[in-house]
């Protein structure tokens, strides 16, 4: 996951333009319920349009918000409201009525592009544990998983469990437990395994924010990991021949030797840095590897 900076609202979204789809659902939905009546799934329609689709897909790459993974291509994409539009898990269970965030349905704010196993909840991911030291291991586990539900859904729990209820209330009061890339950077929150034996994402430091959000979408089920994991083989491959370039270079004893080597060196570094960029499936975990693998680079080039 990598911060996001949120484009600008489609035309269809703008609460400036009263005539626009998302003004006057937003009008809609508050006369059906000054009569009395209940929402419906159908009542919410201006968010999915094509142009907030696309809107989406290019502020996200094309990317999962949440997992990183390229999804236009291979899967549906779900329009996703990081508040749920039709009520909230963890408030229910605290005994809390929460109607769900309604009044942000159509709101751009409010709309990030997800992968459906991230959206949807779904009980036979297989989440692949911390600790895995080798590959080894994580066969072994492989041979012996069990399943387990992840996925968001209408989850949105939040690290005092309180929610604003009402339209009226301050949603910036509220303090969530998913990460939301746009208004937070996930670097302070989530912390990668970048040399064992799989590639798993864990909280930093102890983070409430980095664990709640791993578990709930399942940032660390099997096929998810194992994508992220083929990234980072290939990445690990252009390190090691990074680092023999180097040592090459620092041995070499005529200069035009050492250019060469040099020379072979910065390109890998060049392939390395393209890994990392915004339209780069699991760019969160390849510029942590980039980081550390800079630093190598550093110690090898000395004062």
């Amino acid at each position: 996951m990598i911060r996001v900076t949120r484009k600008p609202c489609p035309p269809s979204l703008d609460p400036a333009d009263l005539d626009a789809a998302g003004p006057r659902e937003l009008d809609r939905l508050k006369e059906k319920l000054a009569q009395g009546e209940t929402l419906k799934s159908d009542d919410f329609r201006a968010y999915g349009s094509q142009a907030v689709r696309e809107a989406l897909r290019e502020m996200f790459h094309g990317k999962c918000a949440y997992c990183e993974s390229k999804i236009a291509g291979s899967q549906d994409t779900d329009v996703e409201h990081y508040r749920p539009k039709k009520g909230v898990t963890e408030a229910d269970e605290a005994g809390i009525r929460h109607p769900g965030y309604w009044w942000l349905a159509m709101r751009w704010e409010n709309l990030v592009l997800s992968c459906q196993h991230c959206n949807q909840s779904r009980s036979y991911h297989v989440i692949i544990p911390d600790g895995l030291e080798t590959e080894a291991e994580l066969r072994t586990f492989l041979e012996q998983h069990t399943k387990s539900k992840a996925g968001k859904l209408s989850a949105f729990p939040t690290e005092d469990s309180q929610w604003v209820t009402v339209e009226s209330g301050d949603i910036a009061s509220e303090r969530p437990l998913i990460l939301n890339p746009v208004d937070t950077d996930p670097k302070h929150h989530l912390d990668w395994v970048l040399f064992e034996g799989a590639s798993t994402v864990r909280e930093k430091d102890g983070s409430p924010v980095g664990e709640a959000t791993r578990k709930i979408l399942g940032l660390n089920r099997r096929w998810l990991e194992e994508d992220r994991r083929i990234r980072l083989l290939e990445m690990r491959r252009l390190r090691n021949r990074l680092i023999d370039k180097l040592n090459k270079w620092i041995e070499a004893e005529a200069p035009e030797i050492a250019e060469i080597y040099r020379t072979t060196a910065d390109e890998y570094i060049e392939d390395l840095v393209a890994l990392t960029e915004d339209d780069q499936p699991f760019a969160g975990m390849a510029r942590a590897f980039l980081e550390l693998v800079q630093k190598e680079v550093a110690e090898m080039e000395g004062p």
